[in-house]
Order: structure tokens, then sequence, then C-alpha cells
């Protein structure tokens, strides 16, 4: 019996440019150029909450998206994957410190990613946000899809 996250979303929404994510939302992510995604505090937030990104425009080359807030990290157990130079073969992304890594960056590039079908899904464990998620390549897939978790 699996959990469908999508079930505990209330809004679905077309995003087109940098801002604050709301909880229990779908945000369908058509913002091709830089832009920083906040997640909302932990102080307004309830175990169970969740924020679900999905690519459907690819990031442009060299163009950055950083979610997270400042100062609030995130969990341990995240656990993103990304498609490796051009195969089909995925690779972990170093999952975060839980005391300094409070945003996930994604670099899009041409034939790497960050690509559509990109996903992302963010959970509040009652302390922290954990994401779990896959990126897929775009182009060839000649460039490894590039993502880290980062210090503010």
């Amino acid at each position: 019996i699996g959990f469908n996250v999508e079930s505990t979303a209330n809004a679905v929404t077309t995003v087109t440019a940098a801002g604050a994510l709301a909880r229990n939302s779908v945000n369908l992510i058509n913002d091709t150029d830089g832009a920083a995604y906040t997640l909302p505090a932990v102080a307004d937030c309830a175990r169970g909450d969740v924020i679900i990104v999905k690519y459907i425009a690819a990031l442009a080359d060299t163009e950055v998206h950083k979610y997270g807030t400042s100062g609030e990290f995130f969990a341990t157990h995240s656990t993103v994957f990304a498609h490796t130079n051009g195969d089909d073969v995925l690779s972990h992304v170093t999952a975060p410190n839980g005391t300094s890594n409070d945003f996930l960056n994604l670099t899009g590039a041409t034939n790497g990613g960050i690509g559509v079908g990109s996903e992302l899904r963010f959970h509040f464990d009652g302390d922290k946000w954990a994401v779990n998620g896959i990126l897929y390549k775009q182009g060839t897939g000649a460039v490894a899809v590039t993502a880290a978790f980062a210090d503010s």
C-alpha cells in the first residue's frame, strides 16, 4: 500500500517566477531562468506537510534554481537522484549535512539538466524539511545533471 502525497495537496500552481512555495501544494515549474523558491518557515509547518515540484519546462543553460529557506536546514534523510553523463544511470546527490545546508541548488545545462519531468517532493518531518526527488537530463544528456545541497 503506497501513500500518495498528491492527496494532501490542496492547490496546483504553475510557477513562472521566483517566490514562496505554499504548504500542501503542487507546483508546476515553467520558469527557465534563475530563481529562488522559498519553503515555509518550520514554525508555520506541521508534520506531514508537503510541497511537490514538477518541471514542465527545462531549466536554461547556466541558470540556477535554489530551493530552501535561509537558516532552516534540510534533514539528512533527504534523497535526490540525478542522471549522469549521456546515459540512463542515476547517481545519488550527496545528502545535506543537517547543520548548514539550507538550500538545494539545481544548475541548468543545455545537454544536461534540469529536464522536463524532473520532480522534487519536499516533506516536513516535524523538525526539518526533507526532499526526495529525481532530476532528469535534457538535450543529448552529454553533461551530468548538476545538483547540490549548499549553505546560504
